[in-house]
């Protein structure tokens, strides 16, 4: 009995350790930070409007891999600045933030990106006129080359935080500003 019950355990041990590397590729997960600030010092934006800080956070394997397959592009974000420029202007054409009411785009000015710690960071900013209340959000950035993926975007404003989730074919969520 307890050989059978060792040569148990040890074939579940065995199955684990071989199963360890499969499960150690990080979640297909990307996170944006959007933060959203008056204008001007006022307490809201139905003066002056507010400025839209954006940081988009991604795993260097999943950005390199989709450089590779959807880009076409060498796939070296360490130390290649024409694979990060391609990566940062392609980041920025998977996320835009519009008027909930009459669907205007809000331009948002791509800064550029960094590695730090694993991860490619890119940064936008732009403004949002007084006059819109409500914004629509996109983010599908790494959909198009990683079936699983799922994007989280944090919304600041005014010390709160809210999250939007966007998983493949997820269509525009609306925020609302004020």
């Amino acid at each position: 009995m307890r050989t059978i019950l060792t040569r148990m355990l040890a074939a579940f041990a065995i199955a684990f350790m071989l199963q360890a590397p499969a499960s150690a590729h990080e979640q297909a997960v990307a996170f944006t930070e959007l933060i959203i600030k008056p204008i001007g010092g006022e307490a809201d934006c139905s003066v002056d409007g507010c400025r839209v800080e954006v940081a988009h956070r991604l795993a260097i394997h999943d950005a390199e891999s989709t450089l590779m397959n959807v880009l076409g592009a060498r796939a070296d974000l360490y130390g290649d600045a024409e694979a990060q420029s391609k990566f940062e202007a392609y980041v920025a054409n998977q996320f835009s933030v519009a008027d909930a009411a009459t669907g205007q785009s809000i331009e948002l000015t791509l800064l550029g990106g960094e590695v730090e710690r694993g991860y490619y960071w890119v940064y936008q900013e732009g403004v949002v006129p007084a006059s819109v209340e409500e914004i629509d959000l996109r983010q599908t950035v790494l959909m198009d080359a990683i079936p699983a993926q799922t994007n989280r975007v944090n919304i600041r404003q005014n010390g709160d935080t809210r999250t939007l989730v966007f998983r493949g074919g997820t269509r525009a969520q609306a925020y609302r500003i004020r």
